[in-house]
């Protein structure tokens, strides 16, 4: 039904709006019925630039929120910074263009957004220090995560179960010991699969222990009996060197993927818990 309906929509754009502003209440109507694409084409297609202040502020926030249904991050925090202090959309407006940049991995000018929210509204100034947080977080800033979370009040209702998981994702990150590349491949290079042991990944250790080890004996068994000039010798020589460095090289890229594996999933869960208090807040 839906792209049914689309054709219909441009159409009442091109004969409703011509030169004039857009019709709130029809874009309001659209985005109530999750016709974000419409929203956004019809806004992008529509001149409101000297509409009235507070048309325009609607107008820009039911683009920006269109565009963050649609995961247009860039173009929403655009839109949802215009949207100025006298509206009543204006603070969620500001959270979730600050929860944008956090998203799109601009921390500074996600920190900037909420730093310059105006508000004098106690409720929404823990919400900024709990925001601020949890960016200070996804930057590995423990010193600026413990200030602002200092000041959050965990016991306001919206931000009270996020508070204390992201105070528990504090504590795992800081304790996190932190694998080092180098260290698993010269492990490895000494005792193959040792490196992968020490990256967490003890099955794959054990058998690359395994197979280099196997190789390694089969090419000292055959040079053993037949010396280095036997083909078999330098066959079983060349598959065990390949094995050897490619177990080195394995293990250093298993540690960099385990890492960037587990800095992933707690930005994931960061950025989860930053975005339910906004929704608690401003549902």
């Amino acid at each position: 039904m839906r792209y049914v309906l689309t054709p219909f929509f441009v159409f009442l754009m091109i004969i409703g709006f011509g030169q004039k502003s857009p019709d709130a209440g029809f874009i309001e109507h659209l985005m109530n019925r999750e016709y974000h694409k419409e929203v956004v084409h019809l806004l992008d297609e529509a001149e409101y630039k000297n509409a009235s202040p507070r048309l325009q502020d609607s107008l820009n926030y039911m683009k920006g929120w269109s565009l963050y249904s649609l995961k247009e991050l860039k173009r929403s925090a655009h839109a949802l910074k215009l949207v100025s202090s006298p509206s009543p959309f204006y603070h969620k407006s500001r959270f979730f263009a600050a929860y944008n940049h956090a998203h799109l991995t601009n921390y500074k000018k996600a920190l900037e957004t909420l730093e310059n929210i105006k508000t004098t509204d106690d409720n929404l100034q823990n919400l900024k220090h709990f925001e601020k947080s949890g960016i200070a977080l996804l930057q590995r800033d423990y010193k600026a995560f413990d200030q602002q979370f200092d000041q959050v009040d965990t016991s306001y209702y919206p931000i009270a179960k996020a508070s204390g998981n992201m105070e528990r994702y504090a504590q795992k990150l800081k304790a996190h010991n932190k694998k080092s590349p180098w260290v698993a491949g010269m492990m490895s290079a000494l005792v193959p699969g040792s490196g992968k042991i020490y990256a967490g990944k003890t099955g794959q250790g054990i058998s690359s222990f395994l197979t280099v080890g196997g190789m390694g004996f089969v090419t000292w068994e055959n040079y053993r009996k037949n010396g280095w000039k036997d083909f078999k010798t330098l066959f079983f020589a060349t598959v065990f060197s390949a094995f050897y460095a490619g177990n080195i090289h394995g293990t250093v890229m298993t540690v960099k993927i385990t890492e960037n594996e587990f800095q992933k999933e707690y930005d994931n869960k960061i950025l989860f818990h930053l975005h339910i208090p906004l929704r608690n807040v401003f549902n």
